[in-house]
């Protein structure tokens, strides 16, 4: 517009004008734009607030039995032939067999998508199998009141939740725990030590879910709750992901230690970490393909011990 102007091909009055009608023309496109944006925002927050309205009631048992209140547990652990499947014909778990005895520390490994986060949300009835069973010290999970499986099982996914409020109200859930309690359950996460340092120790405030820690700050603050609730059966779904190496196998070493009485399944990525656990499970497609302890499966040297050869490699 510029050059136009200086060879006297248009005043400078006219390219204000031209610059003020453009704008005219312009301006009612480009909100035109954004409000054709905000429809595309809302019609995909509408769906999936749709398949959130639309998804079944979580249903205790069938009309014609009563829920029964599962007992103080042990930890027995049983899968009978399980087969799951998010859509019909593409199995994600099939035929799945297991006999987990109480107390035992059980590894779970293998490649992304293989069913290892299926498998275990199975165990607290997030997942319903499509066939086969699964009990709890010999009671079939889906017979007994689920507030009454739920209460019992402690879980600690990838994605920690952690809520607006201080460390120690993360933790303790504003159980009347001491601070003794407290910064024990911390030490078994390896989280004290970072929790000291920050200007306000246990009283330094997270922010709206815990934004102002790291990830790996939050996991080890999210298994330190579940050790405060103490429960005889625990789930840490690659709760230590986030965690480098060693870090991640001193958390284990201390939840082994903490919980050796207790069930405990662990998956992870990383198969140094579990190598001390009471058996590993590798799984594959959707099926147990091998396991024992980590002697035996190296000693097999299939799967696992190939798997556990590469990541020694690349460390």
């Amino acid at each position: 517009g510029a050059e136009v102007v200086l060879k006297g091909e248009l005043s400078l009055g006219g390219l204000i004008a031209f610059r003020i009608l453009t704008g005219y023309v312009t301006g009612p496109l480009l909100r035109l734009a954004r409000l054709w944006q905000r429809f595309q925002e809302t019609s995909l927050s509408m769906d999936l607030l749709a398949d959130i309205a639309d998804s079944p009631i979580e249903e205790e048992i069938s009309q014609s039995q009563v829920a029964m209140q599962l007992p103080d547990i042990v930890g027995h652990v049983q899968y009978h032939a399980v087969d799951f499947a998010f859509k019909p014909g593409q199995l994600q778990l099939s035929n799945v067999t297991l006999d987990i005895p109480a107390g035992t520390f059980v590894g779970i490994v293998g490649q992304s998508g293989s069913g290892k986060s299926t498998l275990m949300k199975l165990l607290p009835r997030l997942y319903t199998p499509q066939s086969g069973s699964i009990s709890i010290d010999g009671y079939d999970i889906s017979k007994v009141n689920l507030s009454s499986l739920r209460s019992q099982v402690g879980i600690v996914s990838q994605d920690a939740v952690l809520f607006q409020g201080t460390i120690r109200d993360n933790i303790a859930l504003f159980q009347e725990y001491s601070d003794e309690d407290v910064i024990a359950a911390a030490k078994i996460a390896d989280a004290h030590d970072f929790v000291m340092g920050l200007p306000e120790g246990y009283s330094t405030q997270v922010g709206e879910r815990g934004t102002s820690l790291s990830g790996g700050q939050r996991q080890r603050i999210a298994i330190a709750r579940v050790v405060m609730r103490n429960p005889r059966l625990l789930i840490f779904d690659e709760a230590t992901s986030a965690l480098d190496s060693d870090t991640e196998r001193k958390v284990c070493h201390n939840l082994m230690q903490k919980f050796h009485n207790c069930t405990c399944f662990f998956i992870t990525h990383r198969l140094n970490t579990i190598a001390r656990a009471d058996r590993i499970l590798f799984m594959q497609s959707g099926v147990v393909a091998e396991q024992g302890t980590h002697q035996e499966l190296m000693a097999r040297r299939q799967l696992y011990y190939c798997l556990y050869a590469q990541q020694s490699r690349e460390a």
